[in-house]
């Protein structure tokens, strides 16, 4: 796993800024406060860790308003979290690579999501809610722990049970009618047990309607409870069990037509409906699919951890996840019946998915050698029955049943070890190997045909059913080595490489089982970064300036696809032969006067196929990377102002983020990129009302009303139509909070 560096930027949100000097008195000398991580599974200063790692603190997360993984985009290097019109399951991306695979045929994910510790197959705002911490690690991993990547993790840390009584309790309202709350509290039972409760829920109206049917898309509406426990009767045992549910019924993301090809065999169809919806603009739709957005969501977990002497020390993580989902979407984002799922069968859930995790761990140190190894395993399984409508309105197939069982199994051992070869030079090294299992059936019904598909010569099988199975394995290794330069200066160079499994793409096999399409290979990564980590400070002025350069290989690297298969536009995964990801990133935090603190980031990311013909024989080399816009940047100001301390803790706090041009496509096909854009967002922070525990929060996000795309359909060259999703409109509200 581990690479080299980024910086935390939790110090520039968090209440150590406040208290390192008095904004209503003289200005004193200020020092950046630590920021502790946990990215290598012990709490570590995040300066003295040779690793890439973005982190935000507790109230780093409040005060920026980060709370869904879109926003946490906006201040991570690196990172974009887009390619799924579902807002509630974001995928992340971290230098190109990412995607969450397919469930139960293999082609795991890119960048593996932790809750306490669990590689998670749930994400969105029902998680982001009562953290201590939130950690975007960048680079291959799996020599440390859980889930081999090739692209990086995001580690969600919650707040657990203290042995002191504390809480919160908040409420928002805002524009579109927004209404919001949060609430925690810790419960200390006795010496040795304590438990902390935790909720959240979030409504509001959407910003796109349809003009037939007056549904608003884009919405919110969820809520969620997390209950945590800790058992802890000695200095060498400590149990933490917790229970995540997360329930969400919500209309969806408002899918706008955006282009038609004149090609395309809907073009005559299709064309009068983007001139009508060009004339409407974004926030006017017409649909004819039932776009909804229903999944409940529960995790179960237990983290064990047995202090066996000084040295020895054992932990244990074992966890369950069940998801149940109905989802819709309108894939040709008209009125018209051409690519619409309408969800599952009836009475069916259209994915129900169960993860079991394990993984048993043990730390051992030795004066200056540190230890760690580990065994992981996870099983998932899922059942998916789908009824699209395909192609009604062409004279073709209206009604497709589509259902899937698969099974999706990984198990591994790994190891890595720490050496001091001096008081200031430290060498490290691990390794890990994967085995992968996956298989399962896929059958469709069409009621036009009955059961008798081998008449529709689209398909190959007289059933329509097939079972599938594969396996794969593969190797993950990491040899770096870092130098304590001074107290303040840490250099570090690492070389990793990483190891994501191959797959099945089921769809394939009810056309043909001895398609190229079919079976997909492991992706493989090689990659060399070094970085340097240095606070600094010059007149009283303190100062952290973090930098990493960083050079990946892939081969075989695994892209997201659509084609068309027996007459139908189907979602692939394909391999490209090769390809090359460079570039560097900048996080850094100054504080000129006492009051005011300055953060600031920056990403480059060169990412191009070098050799890349895919499954359908055409050649992509030197095409660029989805998700991987090339220049990434940040800003973000908080100035106390000069007010009495009677009057408590006045801060003014603007932030902007932008990204440059992003693919959507693997090819270049018109309307594949979204364009650039920037977000500016504003808040006004009265902490400490009046010398009492209540704060009042005035907020204002994207100020500019900017209109910018999140994500598109890139179908433009198969069914001859892009459909796009937009980002939020400006919106303001305030919050008001009251802790003890």
């Amino acid at each position: 796993m581990m690479g080299a560096s980024a910086l935390a930027l939790a110090f520039a949100g968090s209440p150590a800024f406040a208290q390192m000097a008095d904004p209503r008195g003289e200005p004193e000398a200020a020092t950046l406060d630590e920021v502790v991580v946990t990215a290598r599974r012990t709490e570590e200063n995040i300066q003295k860790v040779p690793v890439a790692v973005t982190a935000f603190s507790q109230e780093g997360l409040r005060q920026r308003g980060i709370e869904t993984g879109t926003d946490l985009q906006n201040f991570t290097p690196s990172l974009s979290v887009v390619g799924n019109t579902n807002r509630n399951q974001e995928n992340y991306t971290i230098r190109g690579i990412g995607g969450i695979g397919s469930l139960g045929t293999g082609g795991g994910p890119g960048v593996v999501a932790y809750f306490a510790e669990v590689p998670s197959t749930a994400s969105g705002p029902g998680l982001l809610f009562d953290l201590q911490s939130i950690q975007v690690l960048k680079g291959p991993q799996g020599t440390l722990f859980g889930r081999n990547t090739t692209g990086g993790a995001v580690l969600l840390d919650p707040v657990k049970p203290g042995f002191e009584p504390d809480g919160y309790i908040e409420g928002t309202v805002g524009s579109l009618d927004r209404r919001s709350g949060r609430a925690a509290v810790t419960l200390p039972l006795s010496d040795t047990l304590s438990l902390r409760l935790a909720g959240q829920f979030d409504q509001r109206e959407g910003f796109v309607k349809d003009v037939n049917t007056g549904k608003d898309y884009n919405d919110r509406n969820n809520f969620s409870l997390r209950g945590g426990l800790l058992f802890r009767p000695n200095d060498r045992l400590s149990s933490y069990t917790a229970v995540n549910y997360v329930d969400i019924d919500e209309n969806g993301p408002g899918t706008v037509l955006l282009a038609v090809n004149p090609a395309g065999p809907a073009a005559a169809l299709l064309n009068p409906l983007l001139a009508a919806q060009q004339a409407r603009g974004n926030d006017r739709i017409a649909l004819s699919a039932d776009t909804k957005n229903v999944s409940r969501t529960l995790l179960a977990l237990n983290n064990t951890t047995l202090r066996l002497n000084d040295s020895v020390t054992l932990k244990n993580v074992v966890s369950y996840t069940r998801t149940r989902a109905n989802f819709g979407s309108d894939g040709d984002a008209s009125a018209l019946v051409i690519n619409d799922l309408n969800g599952a069968i009836p009475g069916r859930w259209n994915v129900d998915s169960e993860t079991w995790t394990e993984e048993l761990q043990a730390r051992i140190e030795l004066g200056r050698l540190t230890f760690q190894t580990g065994l992981f395993y996870s099983d998932t399984s899922t059942v998916t029955p789908l009824t699209f409508v395909q192609r009604a309105n062409l004279g073709a197939v209206s009604l497709v049943q589509d259902s899937a069982h698969a099974n999706d199994s990984s198990r591994a051992v790994y190891g890595q070890f720490t050496y001091a070869i001096t008081d200031t030079l430290t060498a490290n090294a691990g390794y890990r190997y994967t085995w992968d299992e996956f298989g399962g059936d896929i059958s469709i019904y069409i009621p036009q045909l009955g059961n008798a598909c081998g008449t529709n010569p689209g398909f190959a099988f007289p059933n329509c059913s097939r079972a599938f199975d594969g396996e794969s394995d593969g190797d993950t290794w990491q040899i770096g080595l870092d130098w304590q330069a001074t107290p303040d200066t840490l250099i570090y160079g690492v070389s990793r490489h990483g190891y994501k499994s191959g797959g099945i793409n089921p769809s394939v096999l009810l056309v043909s089982a001895t398609s190229p399409l079919f079976r997909v290979r492991p992706e493989t990564v090689t990659d060399g970064e070094i970085g340097l980590k240095h606070d600094w400070s010059i007149s009283g002025i303190n100062a952290r300036t973090n930098l990493s350069a960083f050079y990946m290989k892939y081969e075989d690297i695994q892209r997201s696809d659509y084609a068309l298969i027996g007459g139908f536009n189907t979602q692939l995964i394909t391999n490209a032969a090769e390809a090359t990801v460079k570039g560097f990133e900048f996080e850094g935090v100054i504080q000129p006067i006492a009051p005011l603190t300055l953060t600031a980031t920056y990403s480059y990311n060169d990412a191009t196929y070098d050799k890349y013909i895919d499954g359908l024989g055409v050649d992509r080399s030197g095409f660029p990377f989805q998700y991987a816009p090339k220049n990434k940047y940040s800003l973000d100001a908080k100035l106390y102002l000069p007010v009495p301390s009677t009057i408590g803790d006045l801060s003014l706090r603007a932030s902007y983020a932008w990204q440059d041009d992003q693919q959507v496509a693997s090819d270049l096909q018109p309307f594949g990129v979204i364009p650039a854009y920037g977000l500016l967002n504003v808040r006004l922070d009265w902490e400490r009302i009046a010398g009492s525990d209540v704060a009042l929060s005035l907020y204002g996000t994207n100020v500019t009303d900017e209109e910018y795309r999140v994500t598109s359909n890139a179908t433009y060259n198969t069914t001859g139509l892009v459909g796009a999703a937009y980002g939020d409109p400006r919106q303001y509200g305030v919050t008001l909070r009251y802790s003890w």
